[in-house]
């Protein structure tokens, strides 16, 4: 009977310190988090007004949208533009490369050389018998645009030039160039051409190639034909240029590809474009320096949410006679921005804390992101910011 009553007067304490403790609020549960920003937010383009003396004109951000085109699909004479694919065939062929491969020049090759020379070709001086590697090859076949180097290299492949050009112009149908014809490797015949949108191509899957960006922001370099000059005068006026080729024919006029680099916020934003049919270098140089300046403007980089702005409130649920607990704030742990490549941006946002039964202060809770057309920006953690331990229930 005693041990009876002992069990009883236990269950009876029991219940009541426990509903004391639901009483009091101590048992809290984590509710899920109830997001407090936008599922799309309105990102702001500045205006400004595109000009160029370019008959045809393209500037895009590097493998992304374009963001001005001026008879961008009208085919054109390209001149040394043209040579742009002579260094994607010679970099993407194993025959040819690598660049320390030694090639001979030979009798006909000095030959075209002179030729070139008494056409006021731009040329490197070429020996008959000369081994020359295919990396000085494409040096000065890039920085001073020598005619004489992309026929070397051109009949350096299985089957010669004859065969270097018909995989010029099969590279360019498999790259989508459609409104693209090569007939020679340097660009000099004007029955050559292209377009400022198929160029636009090309610069990005060469710009992919490590050894060909290095190649064409490359200013001065020494060579076994001496020290070698890039035509490109952006790189030395304008800051952040990184190449990439020059061109002139009479029929082709003055053109260029040419890519751009600025930082914005600690942010990376590569420009690149093509302008065909300018009516000299300088004022070729002069409108590309101002298509540039007006692009780094117009997509100036947007800070959207700031470093510790609410992103989501977490509730936390009580036990009988609740008092009322305020939500956990869950901040971003650092500011989120993007550039205007689009109208608008998604918000996208990725939980991480699962079914957990406690919350420590700066613990990552998730992340946020945001989407721009086929664009993310980096995953940002979103941190809670203060404990919260569960109880026993």
């Amino acid at each position: 009977m005693i041990r009876r009553w002992r069990v009883t007067v236990y269950l009876a304490l029991g219940v009541v310190g426990g509903l004391a403790v639901l009483a009091s609020g101590a048992w809290v549960r984590l509710g899920t988090p109830v997001e407090r920003l936008p599922h799309q937010v309105v990102l702001k383009r500045l205006s400004g007004r595109w000009y160029t003396q370019a008959q045809s004109a393209i500037v895009a951000v590097a493998n992304g949208p374009v963001i001005y085109r001026r008879n961008a699909d009208i085919k054109r004479p390209i001149a040394s533009v043209t040579k742009m694919m002579t260094a994607y065939v010679v970099l993407t062929h194993p025959t040819i490369y690598p660049e320390q491969r030694l090639v001979t020049i030979t009798a006909s090759e000095v030959l075209n050389d002179r030729q070139g020379l008494a056409k006021g070709d731009s040329e490197v001086p070429l020996r008959v018998g000369e081994k020359v590697s295919v990396k000085n090859l494409l040096v000065a076949l890039m920085l001073p645009s020598a005619d004489d180097a992309a026929w070397v290299l051109a009949h350096s492949y299985p089957g010669g030039a004859p065969a270097f050009i018909r995989v010029m112009n099969r590279t360019a149908a498999a790259l989508g160039m459609n409104a693209t014809h090569y007939v020679d490797p340097d660009g000099v015949n004007h029955l050559g051409y292209s377009t400022a949108n198929n160029l636009l191509a090309l610069i990005n899957r060469d710009m992919a190639i490590g050894t060909f960006r290095q190649l064409v922001r490359t200013k001065t370099a020494e060579t076994s034909f001496g020290r070698l000059s890039n035509l490109n005068q952006l790189l030395w006026r304008y800051p952040g240029a990184i190449g990439i080729k020059t061109g002139w024919t009479p029929w082709a006029g003055s053109c260029l590809a040419f890519a751009a680099v600025r930082r914005h916020d600690g942010q990376r934003l590569t420009l690149e474009g093509v302008v065909l049919n300018e009516p000299s270098f300088g004022v070729m140089f002069n409108d590309v320096k101002n298509l540039l300046n007006l692009g780094f403007y117009v997509l100036r980089y947007q800070v959207v949410f700031t470093r510790g702005e609410t992103v989501a409130e977490m509730p936390l649920m009580t036990g009988w006679w609740r008092r009322p607990i305020p939500p956990v704030r869950l901040v971003l742990a650092q500011s989120v921005g993007t550039y205007p490549l689009q109208r608008s941006a998604r918000v996208q946002v990725r939980w991480t804390l699962g079914r957990a039964k406690q919350l420590r202060q700066g613990e990552i809770v998730g992340y946020l992101r945001l989407q721009v057309g086929s664009r993310h920006t980096p995953w940002v953690a979103i941190k809670a910011t203060r404990s919260v331990q569960a109880g026993w229930f």
